[in-house]
């Protein structure tokens, strides 16, 4: 109902006590997740130990490889091919520890063939040479940092915890991520627009966490990144296009049919530009 002095249509009105449950609901979240944070910080005070090691661990693994062909003057060209294709168990990988292999027996049967004192000595020399500065510079290649071996390239791929301690960092990373768009988004809008913090439905470089602004994503993003269901995503559509946008979360709860606990379970994904 409108009064006299109205000059237009007046919002929808509220459903039901929504509003309040949240607030109380997220009050509660709030203290608990305050009490999470000192686990937080170690769990990311783990990652970044476990990742210095492990960085520090692949670039001596390469070093250490292409040494093998040079300080063995080509006499174990082989080895480092023979622990790779162990690890990678591909056949390709395997023919190329045969072909060095091949290539090494075929040194220690010229070796012992060729006269020191002939001319083919000098091709015999010529062909160790490029043995293992070939070998050498391939271990370098395939022991690279990038590749996901253990520091030495000899392990077998990592252990349950070692990825579960990857997908903990990971997840920590998304959220200090979100936290920091967030910071951006209250102190400095115009920066967060250009930076189009919350809006995975245009191309960006910004890595916000995984955000979504209620407010503006179209319906393909509210179904997606916040899985909400056909219905709720009409629902959210509906009281948008009623109010201009949600000024909170407590305000999406209040005029839509998402209930609280709903809402609560997305407050960390969602913001409202």
């Amino acid at each position: 109902m409108t009064t006299a002095g109205s000059d237009g249509p007046q919002p929808p009105a509220p459903r039901g006590a929504g509003s309040h449950r949240a607030s109380s609901r997220r009050a509660g979240l709030q203290s608990s997740g305050s009490q999470g944070a000192g686990r937080g910080a170690g769990l990311r005070g783990a990652g970044l130990q476990g990742a210095g090691t492990r960085a520090g661990g692949s670039v001596l693994r390469p070093i250490l490889w292409a040494s093998v062909p040079i300080w063995s003057i080509g006499f174990l060209s082989f080895v480092p091919f023979l622990a790779y294709a162990m690890i990678q168990r591909r056949a390709k990988d395997w023919a190329v520890f045969a072909a060095y292999l091949a290539a090494t027996v075929a040194m220690i049967v010229a070796l012992a063939a060729v006269n020191s004192n002939s001319s083919a000595s000098a091709g015999v020399g010529g062909f160790i040479v490029a043995l293992a500065g070939c070998a050498a510079v391939h271990a370098a290649i395939v022991f690279r940092p990038s590749r996901a071996l253990s520091p030495l390239g000899t392990s077998m791929p990592l252990s349950p915890r070692q990825r579960n301690r990857e997908a903990v960092a990971q997840a920590q990373g998304r959220i200090e991520r979100r936290k920091d768009a967030r910071h951006l988004v209250a102190t400095n809008p115009s920066l967060a627009r250009d930076l189009r913090i919350g809006r995975p439905d245009l191309p960006r470089e910004y890595d916000d966490g995984g955000l979504v602004d209620v407010n503006h994503v179209p319906a393909g993003v509210l179904a997606a990144p916040l899985g909400l269901s056909a219905a709720e995503v009409s629902d959210v559509l509906a009281a948008r296009d009623k109010l201009g946008r949600f000024a909170s979360a407590d305000e999406l709860c209040a005029y839509t049919s998402l209930a609280p606990d709903r809402v609560d379970e997305l407050g960390d994904l969602m913001i409202f530009g």
